[in-house]
């Protein structure tokens, strides 16, 4: 096997493994640097979602209008392994844990955000609140509610609070 190349690949280079033409390993400064090369190749071979880029903004619009409205935010993206669904958001305001899904929409025309959280979506929206506060013991009041972010990419994103959308269970 030749230096620098890992076995049972089509030639791609190890960056730990790679040596100069003399023999002698790469400094660390070279192994670094394509080591970064390589995950920026990885990178960019994704195609990015412009559905998931608009996402993306609201969800980052929606946590600075939250902070601005008084929020403190306890976390964000909050998965649980194995199982489906996101909490987008979780704040608190005052004793109350505010457990927030946002909804991007490219414009005002469009089926309503808060129409978006069906049936379905509340109850994954519930099995997830009621894990993360088994998950840090909190006993204390919680509510649920939907932040709508329209025109997200545009000059004056509009962003509208529904507080306690829809009942905790």
């Amino acid at each position: 096997m030749m230096a620098g190349r890992r076995a049972g690949t089509m030639g791609e280079l190890n960056p730990l493994r790679a040596v100069t033409g003399r023999g002698r390993p790469l400094p660390w400064r070279a192994r670094c640097r394509l080591r970064l090369e390589a995950w920026a190749a990885r990178l960019h071979r994704r195609p990015v979602n412009p559905e998931h880029q608009l996402g993306r903004l609201g969800e980052e619009l929606a946590y600075w209008f939250l902070r601005r409205e008084g929020y403190t935010i306890v976390a964000r993206n909050y998965r649980l392994p194995r199982q489906g669904g996101e909490l987008d958001l979780i704040g608190r305001e005052g004793e109350t844990l505010a457990f927030v899904e946002v909804k991007s929409r490219e414009r005002r025309g469009q089926y309503s955000a808060l129409g978006a959280v069906d049936g379905d979506k509340r109850r994954q929206l519930q099995r997830l609140a009621r894990a993360y506060r088994q998950r840090i013991g909190h006993d204390g009041p919680i509510r649920f509610d939907v932040v709508a972010v329209y025109d997200a990419r545009g000059p004056r994103p509009e962003i509208e609070l529904h507080r306690d959308a829809f009942a905790a269970d």
